[in-house]
């Protein structure tokens, strides 16, 4: 969400390295989340000198629950991959007990992450920044 919200806010785009630092994160884990999006058409990437990556529609049109589903496509509560034992009561149904909370739980976030969109994230963390104390250097 937090790289989508920085190319929110430039219709150029910007560097992985420019949205890593805001992210705060490495630039090549970053493209590795921003491949995804590209994939899935929610990001154009600019190949090239001075390339980069930027929105590829309109941040009015792009939705949280659009993003969630490409980055967490088992939502909020994915199974744990370590294998139950099935000759154990409850590792032998955990799996399809589970199902329906998980089920549930998904489609209730989605449902709240659609009506939110990258636009309006992008300008309330800037609110937000601007209104924070800032440290001292």
């Amino acid at each position: 969400m937090h790289a989508l919200a920085v190319l929110a806010r430039s219709d150029e785009g910007a560097s992985s390295a420019y949205v890593a630092g805001s992210v705060n994160t490495h630039a090549v884990a970053l493209r590795r989340v921003l491949g995804e999006l590209v994939e899935a058409g929610l990001v154009e990437a600019q190949v090239g000198r001075g390339g980069g990556y930027r929105l590829a529609r309109d941040p009015r049109r792009i939705t949280l629950a659009d993003v969630y589903e490409v980055i967490e496509p088992e939502g909020p509560l994915a199974p744990n991959p370590a294998e139950p034992n099935p000759y154990r009561p409850v590792g032998s149904g955990i799996r399809t007990a589970f199902a329906a909370p998980a089920r549930k739980a998904r489609k209730a976030l989605l449902a709240a992450l659609a009506k939110e969109i990258i636009a309006e994230l992008a300008q309330a963390a800037v609110r937000a920044g601007n209104a924070a104390p800032k440290k001292k250097v």
